[in-house]
């Protein structure tokens, strides 16, 4: 009984190892945005916005400002403002979409990030590869 008992946690863990190494071997695409804190690193950071607004809230402002210092330890990376729409909005809201990208390129500029290190998108790949949310907003990523 031993013996057997044995054998089955054995081949159960040699299939939970195996379902580990598949699953790591699914990386994701080279150029898919993934959300997560290191904005040097590439990865997106989201500024919500109020349900169907252009206009930023307090709160949403302090994200830019934390985003402008960290971007603050990379300055040779690349801005990408990617807009997208949540459930607030249509897909075919691009002018509110349009509103959003600028208004945090303006708190960036006008906190020392460079004009022409930022590029701003509110249509096109990059917005149909974005990680949807409830609420639209705009994701804040570095590119080399």
């Amino acid at each position: 009984m031993g013996k057997q008992r044995f054998r089955v946690m054995m081949g159960s863990g040699l299939i939970s190892l195996a379902f580990l190494l598949a699953g790591c071997a699914t990386s994701p695409r080279s150029d898919a945005i993934i959300v997560g804190d290191d904005v040097c690193g590439g990865e997106a950071t989201r500024i919500y916005f109020p349900h169907g607004e252009s206009v930023l809230s307090p709160l949403a402002a302090q994200v830019v400002v934390r985003v402008q210092d960290q971007l603050a330890q990379c300055p040779k990376r690349r801005i990408v403002l990617v807009s997208i729409s949540g459930d607030d909005g249509p897909p075919s809201s691009l002018e509110n979409r349009e509103e959003r990208a600028a208004i945090v390129r303006q708190i960036l500029v006008s906190r020392g990030v460079a004009e022409n290190r930022i590029t701003a998108t509110a249509q096109g790949p990059m917005v149909d590869q974005a990680p949807k949310s409830p609420i639209g907003g705009v994701l804040v990523f570095t590119r080399p």
